[in-house]
């Protein structure tokens, strides 16, 4: 199979992701390429359109694999091909243990569950720049029915807010009088811009769906996360300290 320009995209963005710590796979059925990064928090799909040609059969592999958009299936492995002058190089790989149809169902049993959400929001690229990618993870919540990306350094205790100041950085939706606060992955959130300039975010449940709202023909779903118990920890700061033997004494907080 040779892989088109934009499917070879597709896959070089797992790449890129995988790059990045995340240790993707790629799952390809039908009109359809699955990318799930390694704890399962995110599943990203993209939809073929009607120009190009669906895949025969359904495969899985693991995106740093990935080294050429020539590829086929043989003898359960993937083998990538790359020619230079008189000479082909093959790079033969182990395909993902997966089944790309149980990827399918779960992502659609998701969507299809979150489908009527209650509301939702709009993003652009340019508040990723804004966003500290060495803090781990990114809050979002709606206070007063504004709009609030807020991350935390658990250690200092800095707090880095983003909100909306103009069109273009954040787009407020359907909101809310209050929602959350519910905490993402930062490098899930800001990768997803990566592809896309502008999504559009719809809370459902403990998971988010995320979509481009101008091409549709990708979307994706990003679990909640539960961390360090992070919102009450700055609460529990500035409460008053106890006095032990004539010196205050800090509270012991548990991790999990």
């Amino acid at each position: 199979m040779k892989a088109n320009a934009r499917i070879e995209s597709i896959f070089s963005y797992a790449v890129a992701m995988d790059n990045r710590g995340l240790r993707n796979t790629i799952h390809c059925i039908g009109p359809e390429i699955f990318i799930v990064n390694s704890d399962h928090s995110a599943i990203l799909r993209f939809s073929l359109r009607k120009n190009e040609l669906e895949f025969d059969s359904p495969m899985s592999f693991n995106a740093a694999d990935y080294d050429s958009p020539n590829f086929e299936i043989q003898d359960g492995k993937i083998i990538f091909k790359t020619v230079e002058g008189n000479y082909e190089r093959k790079k033969i790989c182990t395909l993902a243990g997966y089944d790309p149809e149980d990827i399918r169902k779960i992502y659609r049993k998701h969507f299809k569950t979150g489908k009527d959400m209650d509301f939702s929001f709009y993003l652009s690229k340019d508040c990723c720049p804004l966003l500290d990618e060495q803090l781990s993870h990114t809050e979002i919540s709606v206070e007063k029915c504004k709009l609030i990306l807020r991350q935390r350094n658990v250690y200092s205790g800095t707090i880095v807010e983003v909100t909306s100041k103009s069109k273009g950085l954040i787009e407020e939706g359907n909101l809310p009088d209050s929602f959350g606060p519910v905490g993402l992955k930062t490098k899930d959130f800001i990768g997803l811009f990566a592809y896309c300039d502008s999504l559009s975010f719809h809370p459902a449940g403990d998971f988010l769906i995320v979509k481009d709202h101008r091409k549709r023909d990708f979307d994706g779903i990003l679990a909640f996360c539960k961390y360090d118990e992070i919102i009450g920890m700055f609460e529990e700061e500035e409460e008053k300290e106890e006095e032990t033997d004539g010196r205050k004494k800090q509270k012991v907080r548990r991790n999990k």
